[in-house]
């Protein structure tokens, strides 16, 4: 019974923020809708967000992923729309299963379990989901990154200055890395430095070996781009070989998740087995 008043306290608690962060409607209608899920739920976040500043290691990470990722511009945007979701998604879960424990008494303990342990998962999750994108689109960088940097390197030592040869590669293949060098040529098309925007293209892959291309490459156009050739050429070279460490670090993580679906296989016909055994000897 108690649950189920708590359970209905928190149900009024949430139609209200709901209610009253109906005027932030409007911040949650651009956010993608695969990584937001049901965001126009999170104005009920957004209420209590507005009235309770998070501050922290964790709030600095969460700020600092979501910048990497959607760039400075939007980066703060994005990690109080973090932690709108994450507050209202973990408020969601407890009130619909403090609701439950109360209707199905039998299964008070389990459903309040689930709650509990589901509201502090869902909230950890999508803290971190952010992370786990950068994450992923920085193996993807690197994955791509040694092909793009082959063509760059044919298309200027064929002549071609340093701006084209980047729009020619940026719109020659689908793909994240390919769509953040088509970023980097809008920002150039719209008035920012070749510089700034290449180095800002390396900072949003997170990736140490792009940094480090993205650096030497704006230092060796701002000294006249006369070894621009040679130093594309070099660097296709050596990332070559790090692309083929890639892949075979990739075939061993495949290799290491097969191993989980083959041991409950190698279970499944034991114990197939087993009772086959135990049938006959009861016969």
């Amino acid at each position: 019974m108690i649950l189920l008043g708590l359970g209905t306290v928190l149900t009024v608690v949430f139609i209200a923020l709901l209610f009253a962060g109906r005027k932030y409607s409007g911040m949650v209608e651009s956010l993608p809708d695969e990584d937001f899920p049901l965001k126009s739920l999170y104005v009920a976040g957004i209420v209590l967000l507005k009235r309770f500043t998070i501050r922290g290691k964790i709030a600095g990470k969460v700020k600092e992923f979501n910048t990497i990722y959607y760039g400075v511009k939007f980066g703060e945007y994005y990690a109080f729309m973090v932690w709108a979701q994450s507050i209202t998604l973990g408020l969601l879960i407890l009130t619909v299963c403090l609701l439950l424990c109360g209707v199905m008494k039998d299964m008070a303990v389990l459903f309040l379990l689930i709650g509990v342990g589901g509201s502090v998962y869902t909230v950890l999750y999508f803290i971190g989901h952010t992370k786990q994108l950068v994450d992923r689109r920085r193996e993807e960088c690197e994955f791509e990154f040694p092909n793009a940097i082959s063509k760059m390197a044919l298309l200027v030592n064929s002549g071609v200055i340093l701006h084209d040869a980047w729009n020619l590669v940026a719109f020659g293949k689908e793909g994240v890395f390919y769509r953040m060098m088509r970023e980097a040529c809008e920002r150039m098309d719209n008035g920012v430095s070749d510089s700034v925007a290449i180095h800002d293209f390396g900072v949003q892959s997170n990736s140490g070996d792009v940094k480090k291309f993205a650096t030497a490459l704006i230092q060796n156009a701002e000294r006249g781009g006369g070894e621009l050739s040679i130093f594309l050429a070099n660097q296709s070279s050596e990332l070559w070989n790090h692309r083929r460490q890639i892949a075979l670090q990739r075939g061993e993580k495949a290799a290491s998740a097969l191993l989980a679906p083959i041991a409950l296989m190698l279970v499944g016909v034991m114990l197939i087995i087993i009772a086959a055994a135990m049938q006959s000897f009861s016969g």
